[in-house]
């Protein structure tokens, strides 16, 4: 029985189509393609990303997406696919926890002793202190007062150099252009896997989780793609892109 990538690559021969013109066309990178064709999971992005592939594979056929994706579920409950359920990503593992002495009790149990120390210490301090005061006290003469010069011990106000106002707040470190090249900052506001292409140089697949920002330099241009089009901004040569679409929506782009 033809396996389901043996399935997409007859349709694709049954409308004389080449890898080549369904890339172009639908903006999937061709290795993504041959891998679908080939059933190499393993090289290829989450679940949720694969069924985006397959969508446009078969649209860009002039077919029914619906029906080859129901397929792809049925191929997946026979167990002919790689069960994703396990892990997020195929490729990318997580590494178990390592044991070390911070997390372990003997640290805590140091770690307490030490607090309670500091606080005896504190303490005595403090009671050896009071007890000073009061017998100085008992034992001081009259007491004197001193007249102090008018101004001293006044401290004078200076206003804010110029220009200075709310810099140290702007929240946000502008990456400089670097001389001869262009910038590509990438920053996610939520899970987002992305593929980078550095002037149709070796590719860079990553896993960004919220917050983390990556910064590329390329000659000519970069070409990106994404699976969650609404979970990353993008900073161009010093400029703030507009969003690029929706969450969980597939994206390839080209820049500039």
């Amino acid at each position: 029985m033809e396996s389901f990538g043996q399935y997409l690559k007859n349709l694709r021969d049954e409308k004389g189509k080449t890898l080549g013109e369904i890339a172009e066309n639908t903006k999937i990178a061709v290795s993504n393609l041959e891998s679908l064709e080939r059933d190499r999971y393993d090289l290829l992005p989450p679940r949720v990303f694969v069924k985006g592939f397959i969508r446009s594979y078969v649209l860009e056929l002039g077919l029914d997406p619906d029906e080859s994706l129901a397929k792809f579920e049925e191929y997946s409950r026979r167990g002919e696919l790689p069960d994703y359920s396990g892990e997020e990503h195929p490729v990318f593992h997580q590494k178990p926890p390592t044991a070390t002495f911070v997390g372990s009790t003997w640290f805590t149990i140091l770690l307490t002793a030490a607090g309670m120390v500091s606080l005896s210490i504190l303490l005595v301090t403090l009671v050896t202190h009071v007890v000073w005061r009061e017998n100085g006290t008992k034992q001081t003469g009259p007491s004197v007062s001193t007249v102090k010069p008018s101004g001293y011990g006044q401290t004078e106000m200076k206003a804010p150099a110029a220009g200075r106002v709310g810099e140290e707040s702007a929240g946000m470190e502008t990456v400089k252009p670097q001389a001869g090249k262009k910038t590509l900052e990438i920053k996610a506001l939520g899970n987002a896997w992305v593929r980078i292409e550095p002037d149709a140089g070796p590719a860079e697949e990553l896993i960004m989780s919220p917050g983390d920002i990556q910064v590329f330099t390329a000659k000519n241009s970069f070409s990106l793609q994404t699976g969650n089009a609404g979970g990353i901004r993008l900073r161009y040569e010093g400029k703030e892109l507009p969003p690029l679409g929706k969450v969980n929506q597939s994206l390839s782009l080209t820049l500039p």
